[in-house]
């Protein structure tokens, strides 16, 4: 399946995130390989690998994407 916005593939491993904010449209993550990716809204994308699923969740659950350090420093 192809996201018409990204035109980037969606892998069965893969979850994608909506996020809602100035710079980011989507946060895609593959399970299988710890791989995440920051979609911007330009259609730009940041990948950093061994990223653990559980850690990720919690970032994500815990504060905006956009306020989050280890997401700052890692992928943005």
């Amino acid at each position: 399946m192809t996201l018409k916005a990204t035109g980037l593939e969606i892998g069965p491993d893969e979850f994608v995130f909506p996020v809602h904010t100035r710079t980011i449209a989507q946060i895609r993550y593959d399970f299988l390989n710890q791989v995440m990716t920051v979609v911007y809204h330009d259609g730009r994308s940041r990948t950093t690998a061994g990223i653990q699923g559980p850690a990720m969740l919690r970032i994500l659950a815990q504060r905006p994407v956009e306020r989050s350090p280890f997401l700052l420093q890692t992928v943005i």
